[in-house]
């Protein structure tokens, strides 16, 4: 299988298992939801007087997973440069032209040089939540 298929069979496997969430939902436990989304007493409560039948786990779970399918296309979408970020400021003139993501053994030496000085990805994510939050998400619970 090429890179580019296992890594979006690996995004549908991933997503499904993130959506199972029916345990989570029915055993409330505040310490397995990122302690910075601070899940408050009363929200973890609400949830567990919430009683939830087998169908309201899955019906949940659906829409769980629908979001997330969601999340990756509007991501891929950017990283395709099909569509723009919303709202931030970008380098190089203002203009979203997408990235580029290519397996590794494809890369130069140069390349591959220039990624080891580079943060990974992944070591970004949850730090870029800060900055998201200082720019659009000072109402995210007020939303709600």
């Amino acid at each position: 299988m090429d890179s580019r298929k296992a890594m979006l069979m690996e995004m549908q496997k991933l997503i499904h298992e993130y959506s199972q969430m029916g345990n989570q939902l029915t055993n409330i436990n505040k310490e397995l939801v990122w302690q910075e989304l601070n899940l408050t007493d009363e929200e973890a409560l609400s949830l567990s007087k919430e009683n939830l039948s087998p169908a309201s786990i899955k019906a949940i779970e659906k829409i769980v997973k629908d979001n997330m399918m969601g999340l990756f296309f509007d991501f891929m979408c950017l990283v395709d440069g099909v569509s723009d970020p919303n709202d931030i400021e970008i380098e190089n003139g203002g203009v979203w032209l997408g990235l580029q993501i290519k397996p590794k053994h494809l890369l130069s030496e140069q390349e591959l040089e220039d990624e080891d000085s580079e943060l990974m990805l992944h070591d970004e994510v949850y730090n870029s939540y800060w900055d998201w939050k200082d720019q659009f998400g000072e109402n995210d619970d007020k939303n709600r």
